[in-house]
């Protein structure tokens, strides 16, 4: 069977946040997954492929229970806002929905002003049991790329006040406090809406898993991405890049210039090495220490 409904939290000054769920119950028992969409609003493939998920899956074909969250970051979503924190408010909602799970899959990609090279997170935990299944589920997903990441404590405190940027330092994700293995397909990008590579990707894992009858696509294992590069703006500009994603740049290839409103050049941003462009900013303006570019090697 299926049932829809809102989970809902209000915060001090009486603001409501709801997060639209639906749940799969399947017509054998079995184990549960929670699948999340949107928690960054303007990553559209996560969104359409948790709700194509929602109405295309026939409880019939389900072992378990199959919840999904639709859009989890709703005033995101609802109000264009590009790279949304998750509020208090939502990280309780999506332990809610995560909990009695024993899988994760948090769908996101590129925002409205990132390209993105498809590729998916795979979260280390510290269980090897779990990080197993969690690269069983990144090869299941089959984009091929894999990014392994983990929580490493918190970081020494800024006297800003500030946290280092996500890619410097993780924040503990759900994965770590639940004790499961969790993916992030990183697909789709600037507001592109088609769900395909998402969408089949995740049938696959949920076949893998046994949670959904009918064949399985069998892949290689991904490629792991070693060393990595976040480049970031040494100034405030407007950012021209002369690279894409996918592309591979050899050390010392120019990868965009950031000039001022009369062209000229304030900052030549070079790879530091050779590597593969995963994810690019294309938006023209830029802060300083705004992000522009990031590399990988695999």
């Amino acid at each position: 069977m299926k049932e829809s409904y809102f989970l809902s939290r209000k915060d001090a000054d009486g603001n409501e946040t709801r997060m639209p769920i639906g749940v799969i119950k399947g017509h054998k028992p079995g184990e549960r997954i929670t699948v999340f969409g949107g928690q960054h609003g303007t990553e559209y493939a996560g969104i359409e492929a948790a709700m194509r998920l929602y109405r295309e899956i026939d409880p019939k074909d389900v072992t378990g229970t199959i919840v999904i969250s639709m859009a989890t970051h709703v005033e995101s979503l609802m109000n264009w806002i590009q790279f949304a924190p998750t509020h208090p408010e939502i990280a309780d909602m999506m332990l809610e929905a995560a909990t009695g799970s024993q899988y994760i899959i948090n769908c996101h990609g590129g925002e409205f002003t990132e390209l993105m090279h498809p590729y998916v997170i795979c979260r280390l935990i510290g269980n090897e049991q779990a990080e197993a299944l969690a690269m069983r589920m990144a090869r299941a997903l089959g984009v091929g790329i894999v990014s392994l990441s983990k929580y490493r404590g918190e970081p020494a405190p800024d006297p800003s006040g500030k946290r280092p940027a996500w890619w410097l330092w993780p924040k503990k994700g759900l994965c770590d406090k639940l004790g499961i293995p969790e993916i992030t397909p990183e697909i789709g990008q600037v507001g592109d809406r088609d769900d395909s590579l998402m969408y089949g990707g995740i049938v696959n894992v949920l076949r893998e898993l046994g949670f959904l009858s009918g064949p399985v696509v069998q892949h290689p294992e991904p490629k792991v991405i070693g060393e990595r590069w976040w480049l970031t703006a040494e100034q405030e500009g407007i950012y021209f890049p002369v690279v894409t994603v996918g592309q591979i740049v050899k050390k010392g290839a120019l990868l965009g210039e950031v000039k001022d409103f009369f062209g000229d050049v304030l900052q030549r941003v070079e790879a530091p090495d050779d590597a593969t462009v995963m994810n690019m900013n294309i938006g023209m303006p830029v802060k300083k220490d705004g992000f522009l570019i990031w590399l990988g090697q695999f």
